[in-house]
């Protein structure tokens, strides 16, 4: 059983944590103080053993207070920095009976060189990688745990120096640690979790103690990287909020002017240009807002097989004669609830990214299955996906493949390995919004030369699917009026905005009264004669957002008609209205005929 102890937290291992009753979330989180779990006979003798950093190779007795106030009993070998990080070996008392020790209050005798069959058997049989080193800093003996963490250096034989061992940013440290050691110092701080204690007097050797942390360090990675992510989401939709209102004005006052302007004008044509870009830019802002999961989705149950065989023409033709594809359907799959043009949009964009992988051809696979909860282990530790039900997605290549340092990069917006002009650098930040605002995971896995793979977790649905039935044709649509009387108040706290929205809305007839901000609204509320028929506003606002100033109107007028508007999704700030509210939403960027449309049905009797 192992207790770390060091200025940065306490690790426990699981047998040492059920010993004494406690859970290991409990002991590993450093609640409790390393004296409160030492028995009040011990409290002498531990401390000393802490302070000095070590007990020798014959280890102490010492008593431990279970959960349940009981006393468990157990030899103990402590190796470390002294007064500071150290390291226990505990063995249950029953094990270690055989083993001389040094008695309550007996001085600290000094550290021996391991002899006898039961100090032999602990060494050899201890979980934790343990070695001797010689005055020179060579490893002398080493038992099977310390074996089989060094079993990939091929320098690893008798004789090896402990520094031929290590990275090479290491060795100054690990050089250091061992010399203080044989000098008796003992002071050097651990090489991460590497201690070293004196094996006796005149520089005779040093016990050396090593803790695996390849899992703790990968763990550490993948929350950086999930809280790197998770950052830069936020600045995308902060980024793409802020963008959507100046869009919003572009578009706007390019309808203005198209609106007082004939196509056989001579600036007709530049008007159009600017709003085509717009709408363009307006497309890149939607792939951020994916990425950073605040835009609307609209998620219907379907069965994956269908959308998959629909899309397959499509994606034929995306990816040329060089380059083949191959689709692999699972058998009876489970129901996904899903936005079928979102998800669409992942498929693609997969597709695009592994066609352009391959300039030479090659083949492009796209297969599905069923991933049951007791099957998700294979795939990925739950910190990169929870155990659960899922259909599997896989799009695969076999171009050029991907090193770690860019696959570890591929999902951040505008990071692109495409020349410039090839690419904005979106295509998988944006399946990797889509996928996450789904409910479900993304992994992706690449080997130069060899190829990609890219795999989406989508959640299974238990809901029936959602039958599609044929529309009867309709009869050619007539051009909709848009015009009114009704009487609007615009509350937009963008100044461009608002006098866009102001001009479109009073062109058509509306009486229009326009706020800067939800405290101007209730002013123009509470004017006396003054109502309203219908009142659009901006979400996100200064001093008092959209659903805030919605509580206020509604105790003014319970049947006031409200519409907002915004870059955000709808269900972004939903959630923060009562249950049943009934509003409509417009998204930004909006053109002028999708205004004026929105209040039109707003105001329709």
């Amino acid at each position: 059983m192992v207790l770390l102890s060091s200025a940065g937290g306490r690790l426990a291992n699981g047998t040492f944590s059920r010993w004494l009753g406690y859970g290991l979330a409990e002991l590993g989180a450093g609640v409790l103080p390393f004296a409160e779990l030492v028995g009040p006979r011990s409290t002498t003798i531990a401390k000393a053993a802490v302070e000095r950093g070590q007990t020798g190779p014959r280890g102490i007795d010492m008593d431990f207070v279970r959960q349940d106030g009981s006393i468990a009993s157990g030899r103990v070998w402590i190796g470390g920095r002294a007064g500071a990080d150290c390291i226990a070996v505990v063995i249950p008392r029953g094990d270690a009976m055989a083993l001389p020790a040094v008695a309550e209050g007996q001085a600290l005798e000094p550290p021996q060189r391991m002899s006898g069959g039961s100090d032999a058997s602990f060494f050899s049989r201890s979980p934790l990688a343990m070695a001797n080193v010689d005055g020179a800093g060579a490893v002398r003996e080493a038992n099977g745990s310390f074996a089989r963490l060094f079993a990939g250096s091929d320098r690893m034989r008798a004789g090896t120096k402990l520094e031929q061992l290590v990275a090479e940013r290491d060795v100054p440290a690990v050089e250091s640690l061992v010399r203080e050691t044989l000098s008796g110092q003992a002071s050097g701080a651990p090489v991460d979790r590497l201690y070293a204690a004196n094996l006796g007097p005149g520089g005779a050797g040093a016990a050396i103690y090593v803790v695996d942390t390849t899992a703790q360090r990968a763990l550490e990675a993948q929350f950086a990287q999930s809280q790197k992510m998770q950052a830069i989401g936020q600045l995308a939709g902060g980024v793409a909020h802020d963008f959507n209102n100046v869009l919003t004005a572009i578009l706007g006052y390019c309808d203005l002017l198209l609106a007082n302007h004939r196509p056989s004008d001579p600036s007709f044509p530049d008007i159009m240009q600017i709003k085509q870009n717009a709408n363009r830019a307006a497309g890149l802002v939607r792939q951020l807002l994916a990425f950073s999961r605040r835009q609307t989705l609209r998620p219907q149950v379907i069965q994956l097989t269908d959308v998959i065989s629909d899309l397959s023409m499509l994606l034929r033709r995306l990816m040329g004669e060089s380059i083949s594809l191959q689709v692999e359907h699972g058998r009876e799959l489970w129901p996904i609830l899903v936005d079928v043009n979102q998800f669409e949009q992942v498929i693609v964009n997969l597709a695009v990214n592994a066609r352009d992988a391959m300039p030479s051809g090659g083949v492009v696979t796209l297969r599905t299955l069923n991933v049951p909860a007791a099957a998700c282990a294979a795939y990925g530790d739950a910190s990169n996906l929870a155990p659960a039900d899922y259909v599997l997605v896989e799009v695969g290549d076999t171009g050029t493949g991907m090193p770690p340092d860019i696959l570890e990069k591929i999902f951040e917006p505008f990071f692109s390995t495409k020349d410039v002009g090839k690419g904005t650098g979106l295509g998988l930040s944006t399946v990797y919004g889509i996928v996450k605002q789904t409910g479900g995971s993304v992994l992706a896995a690449s080997e130069l030369g060899k190829g990609s793979l890219f795999r989406v977790f989508l959640p299974r649905h238990e809901g029936a699917i959602e039958e599609t039935q044929a529309r009867p044709a309709e009869p050619e649509a007539k051009v909709p009026d848009l015009t009114g009387q009704a009487s609007v108040l615009l509350v937009e706290d963008e100044d461009a905005v608002r006098a866009f929205a102001s001009r479109a809305l009073s062109a058509r007839g509306y009486r229009v009264v326009a706020a800067a901000n939800g405290a101007e609204a209730l002013e123009a509320m509470d004017q006396p004669g003054t109502s309203f028929d219908v009142v659009v506003s901006d979400v996100v606002m200064p001093e008092m957002d959209g659903p805030s100033l919605l509580r206020e109107l509604r105790r003014r007028d319970p049947k006031l008609k409200i519409i907002f508007i915004s870059g955000y999704a709808e269900e972004a700030f939903a959630k923060n209205l009562p249950e049943g509210e009934r509003f409509a939403f417009l998204p930004k960027p909006f053109s002028l005929k999708q205004l004026v449309a929105a209040v039109k049905e707003a105001t329709r009797p």
